[in-house]
């Protein structure tokens, strides 16, 4: 059974920015986490990319930007979905005394970055196969653990024969995950 080693924590700046990480500009899928307490992570977001680290600067972007919808972080800490922002409205009316850009710029600091790497094939199409089986069994794992509150991630991706993988985040918990056998 193979196993898939989760780096991180990272973050969007700073030291640990994942954009400082060499071994993060690979091909493979990543989580969004809140921490809620040391050590102890809870997703948020899982996607894939064919270069996870040249994703995150578009999604830097783009969150800076206000282009996503956002939760309360609080709520995520306690695994509460409660929206805060969306995209092109902007805080929604009972947030509407939060600055947009000030709780943007919070929810991209509280976010801590992890990723794994998926070996490449010669062929894009089947990387891209793997990229979002992995992606969709990572979802669809932590949803029916029921332990966490994800705001998205696709499962419209799952194909073919199930195979099971274990999850590993060295000396870190990421709920519902680490030490998991997971399927994808």
């Amino acid at each position: 059974m193979e196993t898939v080693e989760v780096r991180g924590p990272f973050t969007f700046w700073g030291d640990d920015a994942i954009f400082n990480c060499p071994e993060a500009w690979v091909n493979g899928f990543y989580i969004w986490c809140v921490c809620v307490r040391p050590s102890f992570y809870r997703a948020y977001y899982v996607g894939e990319a064919s270069n996870v680290a040249s994703r995150h600067k578009t999604h830097l972007r783009d969150c800076l930007r206000g282009n996503y919808q956002a939760h309360c972080l609080d709520g995520l800490r306690h695994n509460q979905s409660i929206l805060m922002h969306r995209p092109g409205d902007g805080m929604i009316p009972r947030f509407a005394h939060i600055d947009r850009e000030e709780f943007n710029k919070e929810f991209v600091d509280n976010m801590c970055l992890f990723f794994a790497e998926i070996p490449k094939t010669d062929d894009k199409k089947a990387d891209k196969v793997l990229r979002c089986r992995y992606e969709a069994g990572v979802v669809r794992h932590v949803e029916n653990a029921g332990l966490n509150v994800l705001n998205v991630g696709r499962i419209s991706n799952w194909a073919g024969e199930p195979s099971q993988v274990r999850f590993e985040a060295n000396g870190i918990e990421i709920e519902a995950l680490s030490g998991e056998l997971v399927s994808i």
